[in-house]
């Protein structure tokens, strides 16, 4: 165990919410528990029911906070790119946010399970927005698709995405590919967006 010292609230509180993002990462939130994630830090049991109350807490906690850093790596992107008019821009944003394995399998056992970590779709709905503004910046009405076919474009790269991330290693290992190779996802993206931009230009 980690030995004890002197740590500021922020401090300590930032310590506790990393160490227990990478062990719910490793093990699920149904197999770590305030206990295991106080020892991770070197601080007693009490100190973590003191910033976050329930365990139930703490897990919501790690996955607003972990949700959020990958909705500013979004922001960041379409900033930088002055939106995310193509399907290539688009699908290269998800790979920045899916190239985190520990965020998917957050992710993922988020979606399986109810915590009720926040209003669902609310990012979702954001996203599509961005998305959207950025069609119509090159493609304005009535060149351009519609919001439902924008919306089914999202869903297919995110649908994609988020399941070439979690799959990638067994099928890769599977197929006698070696997972390791980033030209593997690189050639997924780019098959990936070839398929969304046919879809969205109709």
């Amino acid at each position: 165990m980690t030995g004890r010292r002197r740590r500021t609230p922020e401090q300590a509180r930032e310590e506790i919410l990393e160490a227990a993002t990478e062990l719910i990462a490793q093990h699920g939130p149904d197999g770590v528990g305030l206990r295991r994630v106080a020892e991770a830090v070197g601080v007693t049991h009490g100190l973590v029911t003191h910033y976050f109350g329930t365990y139930r807490a703490l897990v919501r906690a790690v996955l607003q906070r972990e949700n959020e850093r990958k909705r500013e790596l979004v922001r960041e992107r379409m900033r930088a790119d002055g939106g995310v008019p193509f399907a290539g821009g688009m699908t290269r944003v998800l790979f920045d946010i899916v190239a985190d394995e520990r965020y998917v399998r957050l992710w993922a056992w988020s979606q399986l399970h109810d915590w009720d970590v926040e209003t669902p779709g609310a990012h979702l709905s954001n996203l599509v927005d961005a998305v959207e503004e950025g069609v119509r910046s090159v493609l304005p009405p009535p060149r351009g698709p519609d919001r439902a076919r924008i919306e089914m474009v999202v869903l297919l790269a995110l649908s994609g995405s988020y399941g070439y991330a979690m799959g990638r290693r067994y099928w890769l290992t599977d197929l006698g590919r070696d997972p390791d190779d980033p030209g593997h996802d690189e050639a997924f993206r780019t098959a990936l967006s070839a398929v969304l931009a046919t879809h969205l230009e109709g």
